[in-house]
């Protein structure tokens, strides 16, 4: 088994690759610097956009647009880089070298391109929710850049971009503030249309069931209760006038028409009212007592029936309804004593018949109005005058009564027809507000969504001002040639030290006590060291001048990249000169 090399060894490896080791680093050290000066520069332009809030207080005016800002800023991008514009920027600036390319395919797939060099970022700041009181992060800007070859480009490429976003928010905002208050005032009128079918359907209901309504339901139950107390008290004074009615009745019976006549020889000669009055009484006696043909009832109807055609009247209606009183008072009595077969009962009835007969007749004929006229007796003509006042106030009253009874039906069937009138009538008041409400409710909406268009056309509202245009670039953004030189020289050292390792691994010949040592298994007695020749001498001219031209290239290639990558060789020397203190 062999045993590892020493650092000596290595480095006597070294010592005999070094010119392997140096030209293969440098060719590899060549080869990145030529990378890092071959590839182009990439420039990058940015502008930062800040989402300033509207200028006049949402208390005052609140806007109809509720969407968040990165919500706003998200759907204004997809508007913007759209195929159409993406594909009209990169013709504008002739960007990628496609001037004039009219292929779908070729399209798309520079949009894709240019989407890739393109980004968007939004800017964040922590603030306070006022809603939950949480912090949260809130959008208050965003940056837009673009990376090219070319920083002009780079820069006016941005320029567009920022064009269009302001341009497209403010278009957006205006269009969606505007179709806002369209669609609120076309909801409104149609509101308001429904509202006023709502209030004729109300007026109608009101004319339809006047009296009927809740708010009439306190007026109709006191007018209820005021009718029925008037009528009670009516009630009553229609009783006490009828009763006063019956004892006028009865006075009057007790009275003559007309006043006696005295003869000379003081005797009192009845007149022929009071005859009359005498034989009718007699007549119905008789009647209870005999049939029509006997010779007194007949004598009796004669004489009556003559005394009314000579008074052209008929009886008095006033005492035949006082006999009649008498008469019924007569047959209850005897009633209470006697059955219905009693003889007096019988003719009780039969006499309280023929006064009913007789009122009846009376009645047609007015006797009691034209004895009246010829009645001469004060006291007669008194009660004629009392019993005229009850009866006119009778009258008066029993046709209050009627009214008061009407009355009372009418605000009864009133009362009853009220809950379910005020069922219909609330289900009517209570789509009328509700329809109120809404349309005031949109009433409002609109009205701030006419303001908040009124913003948006003044551009007051929420906005994007451009905060830092794009500059310039005078820095390329990559490659990183510093790296990649430094890459390329850490490779380059690798690769030396890897050729080298293979380079002595294939060689055969034997270099150093060790190697000899464990080719014959022992140690040599005398080692004697490699003697140079001239051909040797040669040869390490070659080397070196090889690794003098080697070393020359990549000094060049140095200067060459500190010159056009980093600063130019005359400000690098006056730089050193100053750090020197020798300028």
């Amino acid at each position: 088994m062999s045993e590892p090399k020493s650092p000596l060894e290595y480095l006597n490896i070294v010592k005999r690759r070094k010119l392997s080791l140096v030209l293969s680093a440098v060719v590899v050290l060549l080869l990145f610097i030529l990378l890092a000066i071959g590839l182009p520069s990439i420039y990058k332009s940015k502008a930062l956009i800040l989402i300033e809030e509207q200028e006049v207080p949402q208390e005052y005016v609140n806007s109809t647009i509720a969407s968040f800002a990165d919500q706003q800023v998200q759907v204004i991008s997809q508007r913007v880089l759209t195929s159409t514009n993406i594909a009209n920027i990169i013709e504008k600036f002739d960007l990628y070298q496609q001037n004039g390319f009219d292929s779908d395919i070729a399209s798309t797939q520079l949009a894709k391109v240019f989407r890739r060099d393109m980004k968007m970022k939004l800017v964040s700041a922590d603030a306070i929710d006022p809603r939950s009181g949480k912090p949260t992060e809130v959008t208050i800007a965003f940056t837009l850049s673009f990376k090219g070859p070319d920083p002009a480009t780079t820069q006016q490429v941005v320029n567009e971009l920022v064009t269009l976003f302001l341009n497209e928010n403010v278009r957006e905002r205006t269009l969606q503030a505007t179709s806002t208050s369209e669609f609120l005032t076309a909801e409104a009128d149609r509101l308001n249309e429904e509202l006023l079918e709502l209030e004729q359907r109300l007026a109608d209901f009101k004319i339809q069931n006047e009296g009927s309504l809740p708010d009439q339901y306190s007026f109709n139950l006191s007018t209820l209760e005021r009718a029925t107390r008037e009528l009670s008290n009516i009630t009553l004074r229609i009783q006490d006038l009828e009763k006063r009615k019956i004892q006028l009745v009865a006075e009057m019976a007790q009275q003559s028409p007309t006043v006696p006549l005295v003869l000379p020889s003081g005797d009192v000669v009845l007149s022929d009212l009071d005859r009359l009055k005498s034989l009718q009484a007699e007549y119905r006696r008789k009647s209870a007592i005999y049939r029509n043909n006997h010779p007194d009832v007949t004598r009796l109807d004669r004489e009556i029936k003559a005394l009314e055609a000579e008074l052209g009247a008929g009886a008095d209606v006033g005492y035949l309804r006082l006999q009649l009183q008498e008469q019924t008072a007569l047959l209850k009595e005897l009633r209470g004593k006697y059955n219905d077969n009693y003889h007096e009962v019988l003719n009780t009835k039969r006499i309280i018949e023929q006064l009913r007969n007789s009122i009846a007749d009376a009645d047609s004929k007015a006797a009691r109005d034209q004895t009246a006229s010829a009645a001469d007796n004060p006291t007669y003509i008194f009660l004629k005058t009392q019993l005229d006042t009850t009866e006119s106030e009778l009258r008066s009253l029993l046709e209050r009564k009627r009214q008061l009874d009407e009355k009372s039906a009418t605000y009864e069937n009133l009362l009853k027809r009220g809950p379910g009138v005020e069922r219909d009538y609330q289900a009517l008041v209570r789509d009328y507000d509700n329809a109120n409400a809404k349309y005031q409710e949109v009433r409002t909406k609109q009205r701030d969504a006419t303001a908040s268009k009124t913003l948006e056309q003044i551009q007051m509202g929420q906005r994007f001002i451009l905060l830092e245009p794009p500059a310039l670039p005078l820095k390329p953004i990559s490659p990183n040639r510093r790296a990649i030189v430094f890459l390329g020289v850490v490779i380059a050292i690798c690769v030396g030290l890897g050729v080298a390792l293979v380079r002595e691994g294939m060689d055969g010949a034997i270099y150093g006590i060790r190697q000899l040592t464990e080719i014959m298994g022992e140690p040599p007695l005398v080692a004697i060291p490699y003697i140079d020749n001239d051909e040797d001498r040669r040869r390490r001219q070659h080397a070196f001048g090889y690794s003098v031209l080697a070393a020359t290239a990549a000094g060049i290639m140095v200067l060459v990249y500190l010159h056009y990558m980093l600063q130019p060789l005359d400000v690098i020397f006056f730089l050193v000169l100053n750090k020197l203190g020798l300028s």
